[in-house]
């Protein structure tokens, strides 16, 4: 699985290579990390929970909200049994056809003169997959329907600073410490 280490607003995790070429040469991504497991099912499902918007939640509380290491990507705590929800990989899947029929191939010149051509993914475009992602690792980590919301709808609804009625949302801090502790982690 191929993640890249620069990380924006959404995680670019794929099973495989994205499109990337360096003056007409086809070769990985620039900046890119490998993780590597024993069959594609693997891979697929942990594709998906590294897109996921928990994981993103992980990664702007434990990284440096640009960054994304092998070591934070590694140490996501992940419930033994989700490996082995068959629902899971055939998300990760679900997602990788979404992505890479979004894409759009986009050509631009670096101020040394190189000519890159990479394919874009948009997150966002598959956002109904990485909810029904985002539902599936609920499950296994026990979160509650109110904890799924926050999660989901964590931009919309609390990062921007509106409640579920639109308007503010005073209990964001509490679903917030509660997802941490399902995760087994501290507040830093």
């Amino acid at each position: 699985m191929f993640y890249q280490e620069a990380t924006g607003y959404w995680v670019k995790a794929t099973v495989g290579l994205p499109y990337y070429a360096k003056d007409g040469l086809v070769a990985a991504p620039a900046h890119g990390r490998y993780l590597y497991f024993p069959d594609q099912r693997t891979a697929h499902w942990a594709c998906a929970a590294l897109n996921s918007t928990l994981f993103y939640l992980y990664f702007i509380a434990y990284g440096d909200c640009f960054h994304l290491s092998d070591t934070l990507a590694k140490s996501f705590p992940v419930p033994p049994r989700l490996s082995k929800d068959p629902k899971m990989a055939k998300f990760g899947e679900n997602l990788m056809i979404a992505l890479r029929t979004s894409s759009k191939r986009t050509n631009i010149r670096t101020k040394d003169g190189y000519e890159i051509a990479y394919d874009e993914y948009f997150g966002w475009k598959a956002k109904t997959t990485i909810d029904e992602i985002d539902s599936i690792l609920a499950k296994h980590y026990g979160f509650t329907d109110e904890e799924l919301d926050f999660i989901i709808n964590y931009d919309i609804k609390y990062r921007m600073g509106r409640g579920a009625d639109g308007g503010q949302d005073d209990d964001r801090e509490d679903r917030h410490k509660n997802i941490e502790s399902k995760l087994n982690l501290s507040i830093s």
